[in-house]
């Protein structure tokens, strides 16, 4: 979608700079960086709005073709369609034809180009000097937005962090500006113009952010009492950061120890896993902390004893071995589930800017809910596996349909198990070989091979694991391994072993 707003305001800033007292050489400077921010977004072409004053300021330049000097550059425009642009050189010239003359122009180069952040405060001075509040609110707006989803940058003179901010002379110039000018987010204000809302912005656990968006937005305050606030919620921040794991470790730990569950060591940080062998199986539960959405994701995962015997493989340590997994959020009862102690993605709300005895609640609330996920996702597994299995013929088209449409309400219910349709194909396949039924697993090995020739590209998994099996198979070998049930955990695993 074009920004035609920034468009718009980028030409009336240029009329603004025109018409302004400034010397020559300051206003071809800013129009220069001007028309150099505009190339950042998704606008057309200034130029030709406004081509007298650009030329006039020598900011743009324009040769008739005819009287071109570098026969290269004169023969590709004579052999080109205006309106066209035209690369040569270093140069990118645009051919334009008006009446019956082609004509080339190009933005003339710039020796020593204007850092962002001073074009920003000459734009925003010009504006309080011509008492044009509504443009200097604009431009503060595209100053914060840019700030804020980065394409704006510390490489631009726009630091990310309070300090930083604070350190640089003309933010805090601009600061004052926008201070004494009372700008704030207009009604009017078209959608990359409008200056955001505090609350709308904010993201838990996010102190340096958060402050430095403060810093824009709440102009009223003190740089003073931004720091003081700041280092408050940094110490704050310190201090729930180490609660949140000794909530976990200890409350959370000890009822699944007790439980039969045993803690998993590895290097994954923020993340807590216990697993537990049952019946040839293992069962995994594990917890991450996602500070930035103020939720503990709780998950449930599986390596069924039947699947391990297909694969012929002992049960893993590792997430990407499961056969299953879920967010346990699905599985907590009715009143929990829709509640608020679930939040983002089906986490459990652990918002840090909380109290101690608030996150302490929390944990104590979680702790109550655990031990029914045995019965309501393990038992819930133990049930379905068996039932799934014995489901053939039109069922497995009926379980392939779910899984890749979803049902009436567009969700994939619980009882499909698989998050791919290959894995649930293979099962069907194995199930079939296992009782003898080899006519049958050989039709659904025809889906899976047609399946992979119509990807555009083999994935990882598909590549090292399918692709093996489908030859094997055509080699009239069937005493083979199952493929790895594929699921977001192995698929991301297999990503990461590729080269880079």
């Amino acid at each position: 979608m074009s920004q035609h707003a920034i468009e718009d305001l980028v030409e009336d800033t240029i009329h603004l700079v025109d018409r302004s007292t400034l010397d020559a050489a300051r206003r071809t400077t800013l129009m220069h960086a001007l028309l150099r921010l505009q190339e950042r977004y998704d606008t057309s072409l200034t130029w030709f709005r406004l081509p007298d004053i650009l030329l006039r300021h020598g900011v743009l330049q324009r040769l008739p073709v005819a009287t071109l000097e570098d026969a290269g550059l004169r023969a590709r425009a004579l052999a080109a369609d205006a309106p066209v642009w035209i690369e040569h050189g270093d140069a990118a010239w645009y051919l334009q034809v008006e009446d019956g003359a082609s004509l080339l122009y190009r933005q003339a180069p710039l020796e020593q180009p204007l850092p962002l952040a001073e074009l920003f405060l000459a734009v925003l001075e010009l504006a309080e000097a011509e008492g044009d509040a509504a443009l200097g609110n604009d431009w503060y707006g595209l100053l914060v937005n840019g700030w804020l989803d980065g394409s704006l940058d510390a490489a631009d003179g726009l630091p990310g962090t309070l300090d930083g901010l604070l350190a640089s002379p003309t933010l805090s110039a601009i600061r004052a500006l926008a201070a004494r000018n009372a700008f704030k987010r207009r009604r009017d204000a078209r959608e990359d113009l409008a200056l955001p809302r505090l609350a709308d912005e904010l993201e838990p656990g996010e102190v340096e952010r958060e402050f430095a968006l403060r810093f824009f937005l709440e102009l009223k305050r003190s740089t003073s009492a931004l720091l003081k606030a700041r280092d408050k919620a940094r110490e704050r921040h310190a201090r729930i950061s180490q609660l949140i794991p000794s909530l976990v470790e200890q409350r959370i730990g000890s009822l699944l120890q007790s439980a039969g569950w045993r803690p998993v060591v590895h290097d994954t940080p923020g993340e807590w896993r216990w697993m537990r062998d049952v019946a040839g199986g293992r069962q995994c539960i594990w917890f991450t902390q996602e500070a930035a959405l103020g939720v503990l994701m709780v998950q449930l995962g599986l390596q069924h004893p039947r699947l391990l015997g297909w694969e012929r493989r002992a049960p893993s340590e590792d997430l990407h071995a499961l056969h299953f997994q879920h967010i346990a959020a699905g599985f907590m009862p009715d009143g929990v589930r829709d509640g608020k102690d679930v939040g983002a993605f089906g986490g459990w709300t652990l918002d840090p800017t909380k109290n101690e005895a608030q996150l302490t609640a929390a944990i104590d609330r979680l702790v109550e809910v655990l031990p029914g996920l045995d019965e309501r996702y393990f038992g819930f597994i133990d049930r379905s596996v068996p039932a799934l299995f014995g489901l053939f013929g039109h069922d497995v088209d009926t379980l392939l349909h779910l899984l890749e449409e979803g049902d009436e309400n567009g969700i994939v219910p619980e009882h499909v198990l698989f998050d791919s349709p290959d894995s649930l194909l293979l099962a069907f396949v194995f199930h079939h070989l296992e009782h003898g039924e080899e006519g049958a697993a050989s039709a659904l090995v025809d889906r899976l091979r047609s399946r992979q020739q119509q990807r555009r590209q083999a994935t990882p998994w598909a590549r090292d694991f399918l692709a093996p099996f489908l030859q094997r198979w055509d080699d009239g070998q069937r005493d083979m391994p199952m493929p790895p049930v594929l699921h977001a955990l192995l698929a991301g695993h297999l990503r990461s072993l590729e080269p880079a």
